[in-house]
């Protein structure tokens, strides 16, 4: 991943630009901080006033903001982010100028004359300055941030020479905390003249930890762990720049698209990356998606050659600190297609207007109880996504689990469950297909259902499936039935909330029958289903196999399709006039 970064960023470098620009960093870059207050001095550092401004990315530069590397510690530049005006005044903005106390620092006296004079003023005018910064806060909304710099004579601090100095000078000095002379560097592999191990690119690494420290806490030490040189850090800085201008939703998640190439860096490739759909090469292209994003652009990605593969980093961002929930790793676009290719047989199958994507996988994903306010499935989520990209086998029984869990809840709360069994099939059909799950297949009777069988894969090539799927189809009828005459359905008792075992299931089909009987409509298409049925559970004889959670899945599935039966069973014009469900 580093290297793919690295070359990105070495790539932009060579087309122009220059050290500082890789160095500044953009304080909105989360797009909340969208008001900008300003410290106001005039030409000899005197005090003048507070001002209050939008947010202009044309400024960046200007701004000179660069984070340090310590979050209660000053800036590497005297902008800052505002969150507590007094913590942020005095720590961040006021707090830099005690660099005039390291001797490790170059100055002309003719330079800390002049950053000494800011400190006083600063710190003399430190209590009408809070207090103008108050007033300017309060005419921002709640939902808006701003970040606090300073000017001088109607300058930036972009416009100052001095600042942009001790820009790169500070964050080189930085870097010498840790640092070896004459070492190979882990990035690039190349034996440079200095490497250190001070390099905080990515917050998902530090050094102020032990476990992350070659030798425990001693951080001199640190360049051992990950040894990075000079040319290489401003080359990650750089390619980060470019991950992060593009981060795709990713259903309450997200991820960063960092493309790694074989041969050398396609341009066109990384506009599209950076700027999604609005690339001008996409202009008027009808794109096909597969997440819930729609600047997505896997579509396009899926054309390409094989000369490239593509890693996906889902990043969680707390506060300074960073942690990778998932990297899905050289990905080629070869198999890219090859999902979407799937995803068009399922669309194919279903021929509706509701798309599959991974939304029909998130459905089972999200919460295990519906009333937590946080998504605590999002592990299992990404590990099935990380599946499916890297063509990984996932455990039938571990879907199942969850997809029969989400029916039994939605019959519970509902009696409608019919949108979680189709979201099943759906995925199972997907997974099938993409060689990701298998099922034993055995010698079946053909069916006058065989068509409807085909459309599920290898899904129901078992006796014992096929028997427990008609068997929920002809049940779904007798409950259509019952709420058709009484406007409920007091058969549901009977399916034990989707608990049932073997000995439910077979004495099930009998109860259904005879409940059939008494309202006098167990016509000749509902008896053929029985038969079927019969025959079907005969063949797989006693001790199943399956788990309560599989015997009840493929029960449900049968209920969802009792449509699709009886339009087989009935003639059309019985279908359309409901017969199967009336008589």
């Amino acid at each position: 991943m580093l290297t793919a970064i690295k070359e990105i960023g070495e790539f932009i470098r060579k087309k122009g630009q220059d050290l500082l620009s890789v160095l500044v960093e953009n304080p909105n870059d989360n797009g909340k901080y969208v008001k900008v207050i300003t410290i106001n001095l005039k030409n000899d550092a005197s005090y003048e006033k507070i001002d209050l401004e939008q947010f202009d990315s044309q400024k960046i530069m200007k701004y000179l903001y660069r984070k340090g590397p310590s979050g209660n510690g000053p800036n590497i530049t005297p902008t800052a982010k505002i969150t507590e005006i007094n913590k942020t005044f005095g720590k961040k903005v006021s707090g830099w100028f005690k660099i005039l106390d390291d001797n490790k620092v170059n100055l002309s006296d003719e330079e800390r004359s002049f950053l000494q004079k800011i400190k006083s003023t600063l710190e003399n005018n430190e209590n009408t300055i809070l207090n103008s910064i108050s007033q300017k806060l309060s005419l921002i909304s709640k939902k808006e941030k701003a970040i606090l710099t300073i000017k001088i004579d109607n300058k930036y601090l972009g416009d100052i020479n001095i600042f942009k100095k001790l820009l790169v000078e500070i964050e080189f000095l930085k870097d010498r905390e840790s640092i070896s002379n004459n070492k190979n560097c882990s990035v690039c592999g190349n034996i440079a003249n200095s490497v250190s191990g001070k390099v905080d690119v990515f917050k998902f690494y530090t050094v102020d930890k032990p476990g992350f420290i070659t030798g425990g806490f001693n951080k001199s030490l640190a360049w051992k762990n990950f040894p990075v040189c000079q040319e290489c850090k401003l080359s990650l800085e750089e390619g980060k720049k470019f991950i992060e201008s593009k981060k795709y939703n990713f259903y309450g998640l997200g991820y960063y698209l960092i493309p790694k190439f074989f041969f050398n860096i396609d341009e066109q490739i990384l506009d599209i990356i950076q700027y999604g759909i609005k690339s001008t090469s996409l202009q008027k292209r009808t794109i096909n998606r597969i997440t819930n994003d729609e600047e997505e652009i896997l579509d396009i990605l899926k054309e390409e050659k094989d000369y490239l593969t593509l890693n996906f980093l889902f990043l969680k961002k707390d506060r300074s600190a960073e942690r990778i929930l998932l990297f899905i790793e050289d990905v080629f676009p070869s198999r890219l297609k090859k999902i979407f290719d799937v995803k068009d047989k399922v669309d194919k199958t279903y021929n509706t207007d509701e798309l599959f994507t991974f939304a029909n996988i998130r459905y089972f994903f999200e919460k295990s109880d519906k009333k937590k306010k946080e998504y605590d499935l999002d592990r299992y989520f990404l590990e099935i996504i990380d599946s499916v990209f890297k063509n990984k086998k996932i455990a039938l029984d571990f879907l199942i689990k969850f997809f029969i869990k989400k029916i039994r809840e939605e019959l519970i709360t509902t009696e409608y469950p019919y949108r979680a069994i189709e979201n099943s099939l759906k995925n199972i059909i997907f997974f099938e297909n993409l060689g990701l799950i298998s099922f034993k297949e055995e010698v079946v009777e053909m069916s006058q259902f065989e068509e409807l069988f085909k459309k599920f894969g290898s899904a129901f090539e078992s006796p014992l499936k096929r028997g427990l799927f008609l068997l929920g189809v002809l049940t779904e009828m007798l409950l259509r039935k019952q709420y058709a005459d009484k406007r409920s359905k007091p058969f549901l008792k009977q399916l034990k909330s989707l608990k049932m075992d073997e000995k439910d299931i077979k004495a099930l089909l009998p109860k259904v029958q005879n409940k059939f009987q008494e309202y006098d409509a167990f016509d000749e298409g509902k008896r053929k289903i029985a038969s079927e049925i019969s025959n079907y559970l005969l063949t797989a004889g006693d001790n199943w196999k399956l788990s309560v959670d599989e015997i009840n899945f493929y029960f449900s599935c049968g209920m969802n399709k009792a449509d699709e039966v009886a339009s087989i069973i009935y003639s059309k014009k019985e279908a359309l006039n409901g017969k199967e469900n009336q008589q």
